[in-house]
């Protein structure tokens, strides 16, 4: 019974641990500089893009579409260059109102930026591609 006991322990244990180290996966992207030094994500735009943007544009998403388009959490390991473009296609597409799409927000209607959401995309996209271009 004692080594029952030490066995189902030691699985257990081994299980945390393996779950510990390969990491949950959580809908968040990192709100830090990126090991380059490139990329900072604010709060305010972290919240944005979490809650609006996120569900689409991700590694793991279902939308091949949308993957080929943009990864969020990929973008603090981009090239400087991929990087200033990635940010100016955020800031167009979201002043031209193409993203989120039509299509999806008719399913999602929750998913629609407001003005204030849509400026503090903008400000940061443009504010950050501006600078790493000095």
């Amino acid at each position: 019974m004692k080594k029952l006991t030490l066995t189902i322990f030691s699985l257990l244990l081994i299980a945390g641990f393996l779950a510990i180290s390969t990491g949950f996966k959580t809908k968040a992207i990192q709100n830090e500089v990126s090991p380059e030094g490139l990329l900072t994500i604010p709060d305010s735009v972290n919240t944005v893009l979490q809650n609006k943007c996120f569900d689409c544009h991700n590694s793991d998403s279902e939308s091949m579409k949308a993957k080929m388009k943009l990864k969020l959490d990929k973008l603090p390991t981009l090239s400087k260059r991929k990087l200033v473009s990635k940010l100016d296609a955020i800031a167009e597409s979201v002043e031209e109102k193409d993203m989120p799409p039509e299509k999806f927000l008719e399913k999602y209607p929750e998913h629609a930026l407001t003005d204030a959401e849509s400026k503090i995309l903008i400000d940061w996209a443009n504010g950050t591609a501006d600078a790493l271009m000095k």
